[in-house]
């Protein structure tokens, strides 16, 4: 498998893993400054998720246009899902 591939199957686990987490972020009762504070911490799972995935690929293994594509993208979207699928109880 390809490093593309690697980096997008970490980013998903990573978005899975996060999109959970980040209802109980939501629903910590900040008012108003909840859905602010949920995507600060995503962005922040975001970045770390991208710094693990530099260790076990290598750093020099994809440049930003490819971190963008198949690293970013997938985690905000299952990151997404799963806390949509988490705020509404299948969890």
């Amino acid at each position: 498998m390809d490093v593309e591939g690697k980096s997008a199957i970490i980013h998903t686990l990573g978005g899975i893993v996060f999109g959970i987490l980040s209802n109980y972020v939501y629903n910590l009762g900040l008012g108003i400054f909840s859905g602010i504070v949920t995507m600060i911490f995503l962005t922040v799972g975001l970045l770390i998720v991208g710094h693990i995935t530099a260790l076990i690929l290598g750093k020099d293994s994809l440049n930003q246009k490819q971190w963008l594509g198949c690293g970013v993208a997938p985690y905000f979207f299952t990151a997404i899902v799963f806390w949509i699928l988490a705020y509404n109880g299948v969890f």
